[in-house]
């Protein structure tokens, strides 16, 4: 079930604002929450180098749709475009905050 029904509104940078698109009016939901989270790691480990830079990568360009916690699936869920929120997070002109924002 998607609870992400309204459209999300886009920062500056061209990103999707998850947490306001993560509210959508149902409270908090350890799945969503938990999926937010994956995105958010993902996003600070492109900023790393290394073995955890590589992860990162390789796990935001899969294009497996069938695990519920590939990016598509969850970008999906969330009510995102994978394929453009992939290219808003690889094309950021500056380091993307994956702090928590205020509701």
């Amino acid at each position: 079930m998607n609870y992400f029904s309204k459209e999300s509104t886009v920062s500056n940078d061209g990103l999707p604002q998850m947490d306001l698109a993560y509210m959508g009016g149902n409270g908090y939901d350890p799945v969503n929450e938990l999926m937010r989270a994956i995105i958010l790691r993902t996003i600070e480990d492109l900023n790393s180098t290394g073995e955890l830079y590589q992860e990162a990568l390789d796990y935001l360009m899969n294009d497996e749709e069938e695990y519920i916690f590939s990016f598509k699936a969850i970008c999906k869920h969330i009510g995102f475009d994978p394929e453009k929120t992939r290219f808003a997070i690889l094309n950021a002109d500056h380091k993307i905050s994956t702090r928590r924002r205020a509701a």
